[in-house]
């Protein structure tokens, strides 16, 4: 039951339908999950994968609001007039802006490594990204990637490793909670 468990957690965990998901058993008889085959001995594991799903921060929903009022007020104008200055809301690039998907994975007793892929946003050359990740006892990693682009449009990928904080046993499914993307570029 319990292996049925870690392996429908890291089929939950794919960062595509497409991502492939190895599994092996090391000598100790310790089952490992990872995108790549680390082993000799590992084995696909197949299944559809669903992303992650990204909680928005009161900031966003902020920002959301904000832009979608304009558009109605916008859409209920007659006449055109000048272009007034943007506040600081409307300049707000933020992660609901951006199509993110997010993976974690152990890479020893106390190292969680967190990446992921963000695409379908505005244009950014110069991004910095934090994400969290949490498990079922309370345990938190946090990464932090700046993400320099060759040009503004197109995806970007962003890693990073990090140790877990918490006092709790390091036992339970860990999930990416939030995933902060901010754009850097001078506007």
């Amino acid at each position: 039951m319990k292996k049925l468990l870690l392996i429908s957690a890291f089929i939950l965990l794919s960062t595509s339908v497409n991502a492939k998901i190895y599994k092996w058993v090391d000598e100790n008889g310790s089952i490992h999950f990872s995108d790549k085959p680390y082993s000799q001995v590992a084995k696909e594991v197949k299944g559809q994968g669903t992303g992650i799903s990204i909680q928005k921060s009161e900031a966003v929903l902020k920002a959301e609001k904000a832009r979608e009022e304009k558009r109605q007020e916008e859409a209920t104008k007659t006449k055109p007039e000048p272009e007034k200055d943007k506040s600081d809301v409307e300049k707000v690039i933020t992660e609901a802006d951006y199509r993110i998907s997010s993976s974690v994975g152990k890479l020893g007793a106390d190292i969680m490594s967190i990446s992921g892929r963000i695409s379908s946003g505005p244009r950014c050359k110069n991004m910095s990204v934090t994400a969290t990740a949490t498990n079922d006892n309370g345990l938190k990693a946090t990464i932090t990637d700046n993400v320099n682009k060759t040009n503004s449009f197109g995806s970007t990928t962003y890693e990073g490793n990090a140790k877990v904080s918490g006092s709790a046993e390091d036992y339970g499914f860990w999930k990416v909670d939030s995933v902060i993307v901010r754009c850097n570029d001078d506007k």
